[in-house]
């Protein structure tokens, strides 16, 4: 179906034109050769131009006959096809053979066997030749581009769908259901219903095959479609509806006087119980010349994509849609412009979940021959890029037919690649997921000393959102759960005692699992902020002298930096009944802030809370009998032997201590907000 679709080399358009000048009053081995080779019979061609060069005897029209067997062989583009058309290429330069193009077709047939130092040293030779075709430039550019591809393959896993393939030219896949286990695809193997032979592929004509997939994942042997979806002509190339229920698809007719030249036109047919309506020609601007081929149609089945030589594109074949108006009604056919068209062939369109188009071409900068992209648009429709799809998608030579399960990175695509069971192949693909993680290390800006404690936030450009405190060695960790490709995250470390921080990290472009590395120093507030632990006598909310000025240098520090928050916690000794103690403890915590603000602290900065004896005190060091991490409740306190040990215990928890909130006081403005904000 490919070489049904490609285009005549300009010389033998030459010679046909001088053909039809002399009236065919004679027809010769060449001329002969000259007509198969316009119908697309390419080994017929070869053999014939072999046996009118070996009875040729001037050396100008057997370097001619040379070159034109390297064509044939070019157009079948099998491996084995390809070696002898090298080849002819060369025999043909070493004849002498005068027109440049012979650099140009040997250059692009060394590419597509990843011969590619010599192949830019032909396409240099022909761009000496003919500097205004930009041909050449484009082959040397591919020629580095398929090298870096192939050095440096993207993640996908290719593999050959043997299930579906044979000796023959089996391609094009479609799948059959919106359920993706009934894959539709385009074959020349025996047992199909077209039994003529294709003199471009030396094969049968194909025709359209299903396999499915039971529930364990395996695929049952092909199954010819039968009349009237299949005819003694070619069938290919289907395309259906999300349903299933309507499927598009070629049909090319073989050669006749009518119509010289193979041409394809697209069908239509509808599901009718297990089987399918008598296809029907999909009204498009046919005539006896132009070709139209590979439909895919959008999900809901209102724009149809497809590949067609007509008039008003850009040279071989581009891709043009047309939309539904109404039933059995569609637009005129419209190019998709010269972005995604080119001189060259743009086929095999394929309209993904998620809007994008996908094409294979060879007149991008690609790899070698056939080479499938992706373009991108906007809400609007507008493109926004074309990319490659690389290796191992794409490789030397033709790939195309690309389809996907939904918006899943699985599904399959056609390839002539090395290593197949023959010609055309259908291959498997799938991205696998990545094993992602973030971590780091908290340490202080001056002393380098680990920071344990801190709250650490995750706001991801996918909507993740999460949170984890650093550990006692200073770490933090989002695991493969929170991380994922293609995401941009922001992330907000907090601690009191120190200025908030915020960093970014990127997973965009990653190709391998990894575990990314995010580390923070923490800068001290403007001035590093002591919080003292202020003490009272028993049953007593005054302050002590030693209490003021702990508490003046406190003042001192708030009013170095104006936006810190704290929390006054005031606590007493269990003595006493509950009720008494929560009063004393919140009159406690409102006597430091009545201080604290008739030195100049707005109130709102200070926070006052009374908690009464509902959190004894932990022991953070030694301190006689009291051993350090253990906490001074009634039952401790009451275990200690000796009096003063008992009151050191007592004079712990009478205290106020202090926090810094997770908020700031914005002094301009008087709001107090979240740091986050």
């Amino acid at each position: 179906m490919r070489n049904a679709l490609s285009l005549l080399s300009f010389v033998l358009m030459l010679s046909l034109t001088a053909l039809a000048q002399d009236g065919y009053q004679k027809k010769t081995k060449k001329s002969k050769a000259d007509e198969a080779f316009l119908v697309q019979n390419y080994y017929d061609a070869a053999a014939l131009y072999k046996e009118a060069y070996l009875k040729e005897k001037n050396r100008a029209k057997k370097s001619e006959l040379t070159f034109l067997q390297a064509e044939c062989w070019r157009m079948v583009a099998t491996p084995q096809a390809l070696k002898k058309a090298e080849s002819m290429y060369k025999r043909a330069i070493k004849a002498k053979y005068p027109h440049a193009e012979v650099y140009l077709r040997f250059a692009q047939v060394l590419q597509l066997q990843q011969k590619f130092d010599e192949a830019v040293e032909q396409y240099q030779k022909y761009q000496q030749l003919k500097p205004e075709d930009d041909r050449s430039a484009k082959g040397i550019e591919s020629c580095a581009f398929a090298k870096e591809a192939l050095d440096n393959p993207t993640r996908y896993n290719v593999d050959a769908l043997d299930i579906a393939n044979s000796r023959a030219n089996d391609f094009a896949p479609s799948f059959g259901n919106g359920d993706y286990d009934v894959l539709f695809f385009t074959s020349a193997r025996d047992g199909g219903v077209g039994k003529g032979a294709d003199g471009s592929t030396g094969q049968s004509y194909t025709d359209l095959w299903s396999v499915k997939r039971d529930k364990r994942g395996n695929w049952s042997k092909p199954v010819v479609f039968p009349e009237p979806m299949n005819t003694g002509a070619h069938e290919a190339a289907t395309s259906l509806n999300k349903r299933g229920n309507e499927m598009y698809f070629t049909r090319c007719e073989e050669s006749s006087k009518e119509k010289p030249v193979p041409t394809c036109e697209i069908y239509f047919s509808k599901k009718k119980g297990k089987g399918w309506t008598a296809p029907v020609l999909l009204p498009l601007p046919y005539d006896s010349v132009t070709t139209f081929g590979h439909p895919s149609i959008s999900e809901d089945g209102k724009i149809l994509y497809f590949a067609s030589d007509m008039n008003g594109g850009y040279g071989g074949k581009d891709i043009w849609m047309v939309k539904k108006m109404k039933r059995d009604e569609w637009s005129e056919p419209i190019n998709l412009g010269d972005q995604i068209n080119t001189s060259g062939d743009e086929l095999f369109p394929f309209i993904h979940a998620d809007g994008a188009l996908y094409f294979a071409s060879n007149g991008h900068v690609g790899m070698g021959g056939m080479d499938i992209y992706k373009a991108e648009f906007d809400a609007e429709g507008t493109l926004l890029s074309i990319s490659n799809m690389k290796s191992p998608i794409n490789s030397p030579l033709d790939d195309f037919g690309i389809i996907f399960e939904g918006k899943r990175e699985v599904g399959y695509f056609s390839s002539n690649r090395t290593g197949g069971k023959g010609g055309d192949d259908i291959y498997q693909f799938n991205l696998p997921s990545l094993t992602l993680t973030l971590s780091g290390i908290a340490t202080d800006a001056n002393t380098n000393s680990i920071v344990g404690g801190a709250n650490v936030s995750l706001m991801g450009t996918d909507g993740t959102t999460a949170t984890t405190i650093t550990d006692n060695s200073g770490r933090y960790e989002f695991g493969k759960d929170v991380i994922s490709e293609g995401v941009a995250y922001e992330l907000t470390i907090s601690k009191e005692g120190y200025l908030s921080t915020s960093a970014n990290e990127t997973t965009f472009g990653v190709r391998e699992s990894q575990d990314f590395v995010l580390d923070f120093s923490l800068e001290p507030t403007k001035k590093e902020i002591v919080l003292p632990r202020i003490e009272y006598d028993f049953n007593s909310a005054k302050l002590r002298q030693e209490s003021k000025v702990a508490l003046d240098a406190l003042v001192a520090v708030l009013l170095d930096n104006p936006t810190v928050i704290i929390e006054l916690r005031s606590h007493t000794d269990f003595r006493a009944g509950t009720k008494f103690n929560m009063g004393l403890s919140q009159n406690r915590a409102q006597v430091c802030v009545d201080y604290m603000v008739s030195k100049g602290v707005e109130p709102v900065r200070l926070i006052p809370i009374g908690m009464g004896e509902t959190e004894p005190y932990v022991m953070d060091r030694k301190d006689g009998r009291l051993k350090m991490g253990v906490a001074l409740d009634e039952s401790y306190i009451n275990s200690l032997r000796r009096e003063k040990d008992r009151e050191k215990a007592h004079q712990y928890n009478r205290r106020t201590d202090f926090k810094v909130l997770d908020k700031f006081y914005n002094p301009d403005t008087g709001e107090i907000l979240k740091k986050d904000n």
